[in-house]
């Protein structure tokens, strides 16, 4: 699916509050919330999603509040480090997370999708290291013997023997088994191709606009021009540093870098919490806690209030 900035530009109405001073420390507090309220949600039965499915899903919320504080740690130096930079992958993690659960909510047959893909990374990671260490005296153990807790991690993500039997004829060559016929492990999808996945026009238009977002985040995440920029600009042993005082760093860390990290963070873990009250609509807790982090991210910038008008204020409703 491509998209486009005309496929995913949303045209404001009005404008943002420029006045308005933004609390980090704030945020990590209402984001914390979301996350308890969320996981705390999740402990209850939930029509189409076993436990194993809701404990997953609990899992990447406790995830996304471990990415958070380490954002959180790696902004610490400030603009007298290039390595804060980095704070903006770690920020690219925390959409791809929305992106998953967004998906994850439509059905448990997509949480099924993403275990399974796991396991097939983790098999493939092992068929690699017996291929490797074949010839080696001191591997002959772990060449010869079946991995079971493997064989027995995927039959509980409900991996088939036939898919198991695929892998090994797609990655090694190996015969499948008489009887057996080639069935794959689907690939969760990546960002991109979450999209044409969701029905919701409404949620389909939001992601349509924080994809635009997450691929300026590759950037930061592949190495690409303006990553390795930045790093420069925050080196004081590059030239490039030198061209800067300390006034123009600091602003520049606090919008390209600060600012931008803090923002898609907040907002992955509201927009998330934000998503789940669809599926424990009657989980007053849970609204409140995302009504609260958006009382404070609509009005941050014009991207997160692109995103309140697309998609949040809709599913929030009365309480937004």
């Amino acid at each position: 699916m491509k998209i486009t900035v005309r496929s995913a530009a949303h045209q404001h109405t009005t404008d943002i509050d420029p006045t308005l001073v933004m609390d980090a420390r704030e945020w990590d507090r209402l984001g914390n919330v979301c996350v308890t309220r969320a996981t705390t949600a999740l402990e209850r039965d939930l029509l189409g999603y076993k436990k194993e499915h809701r404990d997953h899903l609990s899992d990447m919320f406790k995830s996304m509040a471990a990415t958070n504080r380490t954002i959180r740690r790696v902004l610490e130096p400030g603009s007298e480090d290039p390595s804060s930079v980095d704070a903006l992958a770690l920020a690219r993690l925390q959409l791809e997370c929305l992106f998953a659960l967004c998906l994850m909510f439509e059905g448990s047959q997509h949480v099924d999708c993403y275990t399974q893909d796991r396991w097939r990374k983790q098999y493939v990671r092992y068929l690699l290291l017996r291929q490797e260490t074949m010839a080696l005296p001191a591997w002959e153990q772990f060449v010869s013997e079946t991995p079971v807790d493997l064989i027995r991690l995927g039959l509980h993500f409900g991996v088939t023997q036939a898919q198991m039997s695929t892998v090994a004829f797609q990655e090694l060559g190996k015969p499948l088994p008489a009887g057996i016929t080639e069935q794959n492990v689907p690939p969760f999808p990546t960002p991109g191709k979450v999209i044409g996945k969701i029905a919701d026009p409404g949620k389909r238009r939001m992601l349509e606009r924080l994809y635009m977002n997450y691929v300026e985040l590759c950037s930061f995440a592949h190495g690409l021009g303006e990553a390795n920029l930045l790093k420069l600009v925050f080196d004081k042993r590059s030239p490039d540093g030198r061209m800067f005082d300390g006034i123009e760093k600091e602003k520049k860390f606090n919008t390209n870098v600060s600012g931008q990290s803090h923002r898609i963070s907040f907002l992955s873990i509201a927009q998330s919490t934000a998503e789940l009250t669809k599926l424990y609509p009657s989980d007053m807790e849970l609204s409140v806690a995302a009504s609260n982090a958006w009382n404070q991210l609509r009005g941050a910038s014009l991207f997160t209030k692109a995103i309140w008008e697309l998609r949040t204020k809709k599913l929030l409703g009365i309480l937004g």
